[in-house]
């Protein structure tokens, strides 16, 4: 990836996804990780979540992480508007 995600188009993203996810969370779990995690880190960035951000369910975070994977495909993919 040539450029970093945007952390706030990301949550933006998650929450249109997930509307009943707490930004707090989104937020929480974004800013523990600074990125999303490859599909092999996955049960550690979990752990991690769980150490830093501990008022976030993991049932949640499995979803923050779903869908943020879902952003990063996007914004990595080819521009459609090109």
């Amino acid at each position: 990836m040539s450029e970093e995600l945007d952390l706030g188009e990301a949550a933006d993203f998650i929450l249109s996804e997930r509307p009943e996810l707490a930004e707090d969370d989104v937020w929480a779990v974004l800013n523990a990780l600074g990125g999303p995690p490859a599909k092999a880190q996955r049960k550690i960035a979990l752990q991690l979540i769980a150490s830093t951000a501990p008022q976030v369910r993991a049932r949640d975070a499995k979803r923050i992480l779903d869908e943020w994977g879902a952003y990063a495909d996007l914004a990595e993919g080819p521009d459609w508007d090109d």
